[in-house]
């Protein structure tokens, strides 16, 4: 099924909102990658899905991203139900309502740091000049103002990984989906990448991270645990930011 245009945004919803969300690949045998799932995200909250390898992390990530349909169930981002889309709506709808952060940092070494974010604007209609001026913000609100003409290969871990966070926010999205970002860093450096991660929380961004690392799953307020395509809740729900 599909509509002639998303519908917009209802700001009095959760940003995510599941309900009896499956995902089933073809067999022989049939592979249950996602059981059964209901799950309720509010607008601002931070959460982090845990589990072994093969547990269906990045299944729930694709269909959350909008990367990948379930088999049944009903999802809805920020009230629109996505089924009802076409997938050039699905794609017009992710693009501006979903930011994504990888382990790899995806950066061309050859553009600068504006000049990586800024392609995140490729196909808008926006003016190049507006293009790099969304970008050089984006960038000065991950704290790399000073480094705005570097080349990726110029730059740490860390700073790729904030030039790759202020490329997933330059587009202003509701909901901010991370797979393993501290994943090829040291310690040290993503205890920094966290810490920018707490601060976007402060300032009202929906996280889910999806991660391995405990350090990185106990800074969010609500813990998930993907077991053999089941998931459950095993952190507590804070009602701050904080």
């Amino acid at each position: 099924m599909t509509s002639s245009s998303p519908a917009l945004p209802d700001v009095g919803r959760p940003v995510i909102e599941l309900a009896g969300i499956t995902r089933t690949y073809p067999g022989p045998p049939p592979v249950h990658a996602l059981r059964p799932t209901d799950l309720t995200i509010g607008a601002g909250q931070y959460c982090a899905v845990v589990g072994p390898s093969g547990s269906g992390k990045s299944t729930l990530l694709n269909l959350l991203g909008l990367l990948d349909r379930p088999t049944v169930g009903t999802y809805l981002l920020d009230g629109v139900d996505t089924a009802r889309l076409s997938e050039k709506h699905r794609t017009a709808l992710r693009g501006r309502r979903i930011g994504f952060v990888f382990q790899s940092f995806h950066l061309l070494p050859y553009r600068t740091a504006t000049e990586n974010v800024a392609l995140a604007h490729l196909y808008d209609a926006m003016p190049r000049g507006r293009r790099q001026e969304e970008a050089r913000s984006a960038l000065a609100r991950v704290g790399l103002e000073h480094r705005l003409d570097a080349l990726p290969t110029t730059l740490s871990g860390g700073e790729r990984q904030r030039v790759a966070i202020a490329r997933a926010l330059v587009h202003r999205p509701s909901l901010l989906l991370c797979d393993e970002p501290t994943g090829n860093l040291d310690s040290a450096t993503a205890a920094q990448v966290l810490g920018l991660f707490d601060v976007l929380h402060a300032e009202g961004m929906t996280l889910l991270v999806i991660t391995h690392d405990a350090n990185t799953a106990g800074r969010a307020q609500r813990t998930l645990t993907i077991r053999d395509g089941v998931l459950s809740e095993t952190g507590r729900v804070a009602t701050d930011h904080g």
